[in-house]
């Protein structure tokens, strides 16, 4: 037999736990069940995120004060180069499927260039686009 245990039972501070749970479960669900305790935690949450977005806007400025990157603006980043990221993907399977198809024999092949130069008069290269935009639905 172990220390804290009794010979027909759950240990010691397991007893002791339940006891106090019979004592303490009934007050306690009758307390959660109010409508002053919804309105409580609704304002201690409102408070709580009110002190995080003021704690982040002061730590936002701080880091922008000595010319660092803020939290904020990691974040941003990180959404920016998952939208290329998909882009990126959307624009290699478009391509790989446009390989694939059959093409008929009287149209003209394209030949890649080597080194993915342009011919002087072919079009010029776009921009580079500012935000993420989604591609058109087909």
């Amino acid at each position: 037999m172990t220390s804290g245990t009794t010979p027909s039972g759950p240990p010691l501070w397991r007893q002791a736990f339940d006891a106090a749970e019979k004592r303490v479960t009934p007050h306690a669900e009758s307390l959660v069940r109010t409508p002053g305790f919804a309105t409580g935690v609704a304002l201690v949450r409102r408070a709580q995120n009110l002190a995080k977005d003021t704690a982040r806007g002061v730590s936002a400025r701080a880091w922008h004060l000595v010319n660092l990157p803020a939290g904020t603006d990691v974040a941003r980043l990180r959404a920016q180069v998952g939208a290329l990221d998909r882009e990126v993907r959307r624009l290699t399977v478009q391509l790989e499927n446009e390989r694939r198809r059959p093409r008929p024999a009287d149209a003209p092949r394209e030949e890649p260039d080597a080194d993915g130069a342009q011919s002087p008069g072919g079009p010029r290269p776009r921009p580079a686009r500012r935000g993420a935009q989604r591609p058109p639905r087909s």
